[in-house]
């Protein structure tokens, strides 16, 4: 759907709905950035299995949603032919989306690794877009991108950040980078997919309750059987209770998203939700001591600078 076309219909709306549409934005960031958070003081544990963790309250919480569902009589789908793409990319989106960002958090940081991952998937929507969905690609979102991928260079210099001292991972700061690359690349490909899939027929509760067992049996059998299950005993229940924590905040923010969505045009939902970035960055340094570099600042500023080039190109689009 055009971002016209959803901002014309929520224009029409009462203005009640639209201050609650508005505050349903904040909180998905809030809460993203709370789940994120809860992720970075995990980076001592296994990444695979801080992903496995997160990915089950999707499941828990949604599992009760689909029984009702049925319950009433309401169809978990009209059409199916777009299940097994969605559960391949779902697959991608769990270990190279989620795994790959808690790796990256684990070298470079918070307050890196948010706008790495946001910029990458900005830019990787614009181009999966084109491709597979035919979307168009305008002058404002070939700039936008443009200066989102010198955000992303610049955030991933050696100078940018540096590894957590409680980081279980010793690695170069340019492989965070790139993890963090590579997790946006694939979070793009995932709101791609699950748009094509919702489109096709698949209801919303059922794609996301797909994704959440997708990720917690594939997750949790390479966990096992990387670390074996012995390795589960040395994590001390406030671990244990970071990680759920994490996963809870992720799927209420998405439920957060989805209303705001609802009630305002999509233009509006992402100006908010970039306040992610600065969030995280404020997270990263009063939180975890993360250090406040030159090109840490640089990059966050073009991230902003390209977010905001991105909303003012489709602003003017949406305008009569």
């Amino acid at each position: 759907m055009d971002s016209g076309e959803v901002g014309s219909r929520s224009a029409g709306r009462h203005p009640t709905g639209i201050v609650i549409g508005a505050v349903c934005g904040l909180v998905a960031a809030v809460l993203y950035t709370f789940a994120n958070i809860a992720l970075r003081g995990c980076v001592g544990i296994d990444p695979f299995l801080v992903s496995a963790v997160k990915a089950a309250p999707t499941v828990v919480c949604l599992a009760p949603v689909l029984v009702w569902m049925r319950f009433r009589g309401a169809a978990f789908a009209t059409h199916t032919h777009m299940i097994p793409r969605f559960m391949l990319v779902a697959l991608i989106g769990q270990f190279i989306g989620n795994a790959a960002f808690q790796v990256a958090l684990g070298v470079i940081g918070l307050a890196a690794s948010v706008p790495i991952t946001l910029g990458v998937l900005i830019v990787g929507g614009g181009v999966l877009g084109k491709l597979i969905l035919g979307e168009p690609v305008r002058k404002a979102t070939l700039m936008a991108m443009g200066t989102l991928i010198v955000a992303v260079v610049i955030l991933s210099l050696p100078s940018a950040s540096e590894t957590p001292r409680e980081s279980s991972l010793q690695s170069p700061v340019w492989v965070g980078g790139l993890c963090a690359a590579a997790s946006g690349a694939a979070y793009a490909l995932f709101g791609v997919v699950i748009r094509q899939t919702l489109n096709g027929g698949v209801s919303a509760p059922l794609t996301m309750f797909i994704s959440g067992v997708v990720g917690t049996v594939s997750l949790w059998s390479f966990t096992l059987l990387r670390i074996g299950i012995e390795s589960l005993s040395g994590i001390d229940p406030g671990q244990w209770s970071m990680m759920v924590a994490a996963g809870v905040f992720n799927f209420s923010a998405f439920a957060a998203l989805s209303y705001a969505l609802k009630a305002l045009p999509v233009v509006a939902v992402n100006l908010i939700n970039a306040s992610q970035v600065a969030m995280a960055a404020l997270a990263g340094v009063i939180l975890f001591a993360e250090p406040v570099t030159v090109p840490l600042v640089t990059g966050i500023v073009l991230t902003f600078g390209g977010l905001l080039i991105l909303v003012s190109g489709r602003r003017q689009r949406s305008t009569p």
